[in-house]
């Protein structure tokens, strides 16, 4: 009754006569979800089989995809938030996808969902006004909305990320970034509540306030040392829930020195067994992602054999789980080292640091990339990467590592640039291969290396245009290097100290 009562205040849909549909029209069913909220009520959502829906008749393809704000954006407005001691305020739109709108003539018909059928005839279907849950285009149809709704209110969209928004309002700045319906305001204490009421004029929304919870994470913050922190303790209770772990603890999270390698056909395991890998890899994906990019290249390894695990590899898996719940407390510390007042004029530094591991995988002598990014000094992205050709020296591996390194350090740049903030010139990127850092600073070109002109050429003019600027650091100060293999603990610890804290 509740869903029936939201459909009607927003105009989903129109009843019509069977016997006055087009010939041939496909009609689609529905289906209904229940999901249990955070406070411990129900939600029912009636959902459309999108997947029934036919490309050039129901819905174009082109508009099946709706941006989402980048992870690096997050933590680039967060740190900005930080240092203009702003506050972060939550708020949820209700009913997001019923917002939206078929703006490309599509009609969709949807039978009548089981329980509405006391509202209407036998004889009628749904004609849909609005995008509903499950349809292909919803998503995107209401980042239309939204976006309209924001250029209202006078915030102009980001070129770097189109889920940013910002305004200048009395020189201080306002950001806005939109996760599909769940949309994070930061601001000034003094603004914040003009903002939300601003939005909530467009929009019947669940006003969460100051933001405890983002994204499947815990947000602890303290305004007076100026750092903020990420933990995912729900993710790691059911680790303990649905995963046997192993007993006694351990320092690392990957045996250090130990590469996985995949197995022999006859030892893939049934089923049940890959369901439990599969569903225990991904939850790892999500945490090394948000919270715990200590466990990045561990986890890296393990999503190699999606498809086809051993118990060895669930061994494995569990190891890394055990760790996490060990170090339940530890989590991405964000501490940027200054303070800002708002200034345009302040210029805000990014650096990076970039490592690779030579031919790692056994099979296709595939080396790994590690880098991460900083923005002033608080970590932004941390990535451990396979690389996606087979690099013939270790030089070229690392220029690889650094390019990649060099991308993220510019889309920072840009995020800041495109609303209006200044980036100090040029950016350091440090590595700790010389050969590569020899090559990138001259402008020869061997026959050994012709092959990466791209690369390093790339690398060479952000170097001439002043953009970035490339130093040695020693190995045992690279915080790249845990990305790129399983190390001892005393070194992994030392490194994971400048990205964690607890």
């Amino acid at each position: 009754d509740e869903e029936y009562k939201r459909m009607e205040q927003h105009g989903v849909y129109k009843a019509v006569k069977t016997k006055d549909l087009p010939k041939n029209v496909n009609v689609i069913d529905s289906t209904w979800a229940m999901k249990k909220k955070a406070n411990g009520t129900f939600r029912a959502r009636n959902a459309v089989r999108g997947f029934k829906q036919k490309d050039g008749i129901d819905y174009c393809e082109d508009t099946k995809a709706a941006p989402v704000v980048a992870e690096a954006t997050i933590r680039v407005v967060l740190i900005l938030m930080i240092m203009g001691n702003f506050v972060g305020h939550l708020v949820d739109v209700n009913g997001a996808f019923l917002h939206g709108k078929f703006d490309d003539g599509e009609k969709v018909y949807m039978k009548v969902p089981q329980g509405f059928e006391k509202h209407f005839p036998e004889d009628v279907v749904l004609w849909l006004q609005k995008t509903q849950y499950g349809i292909k285009q919803a998503a995107y149809a209401f980042w239309l909305v939204l976006l309209a709704v924001m250029r209202i209110m006078g915030f102009d969209k980001s070129k770097a990320d189109s889920c940013l928004y910002f305004k200048w309002k009395d020189e201080q700045l306002v950001m806005w970034i939109s996760w599909v319906d769940d949309c994070l305001c930061c601001a000034k204490d003094s603004t914040i509540e003009e903002m939300k009421n601003a939005f909530k004029k467009h929009f019947a929304c669940d006003d969460v306030g100051e933001m405890k919870e983002y994204i499947g994470c815990k947000v602890e913050r303290n305004r007076d040392e100026g750092w903020l922190k990420f933990t995912q303790p729900v993710l790691l209770q059911s680790y303990q829930d649905e995963f046997k772990l192993p007993k006694g603890s351990y320092s690392t999270p990957g045996e250090p020195g130990k590469i996985l390698e995949a197995c022999a056909e006859e030892e893939i395991m049934e089923a049940s067994g890959m369901k439990e890998f599969r569903s225990g890899t991904g939850k790892l994906i999500h945490m090394k992602n948000w919270s715990r990019p200590d466990v990045l290249n561990a986890t890296r390894e393990l999503s190699r054999f999606m498809s086809a695990a051993s118990p060895e590899h669930t061994k494995a898996m569990k190891r890394v789980m055990k760790f996490c719940v060990d170090t339940a407390e530890r989590g991405l510390f964000l501490k940027p080292n200054g303070k800002w007042n708002g200034d345009k004029e302040f210029n805000f530094s990014v650096r990076g640091m970039s490592d690779s591991d030579f031919a790692k995988d056994t099979e296709k002598r595939r080396s790994v990339s590690g880098w991460v990014t900083f923005l002033c000094d608080a970590p932004v992205t941390a990535k451990s990467k396979m690389q996606e050709i087979t690099a013939l020296s270790v030089t070229e591996a690392e220029l690889i590592a650094a390019v990649q390194c060099a991308q993220d350090m510019l889309f920072i740049m840009r995020v800041l640039e495109s609303m209006e903030l200044k980036v100090k010139k040029p950016m350091v990127l440090e590595m700790d291969n010389q050969g590569a850092i020899d090559l990138i600073n001259n402008w020869s070109a061997g026959g050994r290396t012709r092959h990466m002109d791209v690369r390093y050429h790339f690398l060479r003019d952000l170097k001439l245009d002043k953009v970035i600027v490339v130093r040695h650091v020693a190995s045992q100060d690279n915080c790249a290097d845990p990305m790129t293999k399983n190390l001892p603990g005393p070194l992994y610890e030392k490194h994971s100290q400048k990205l964690m804290r607890g």
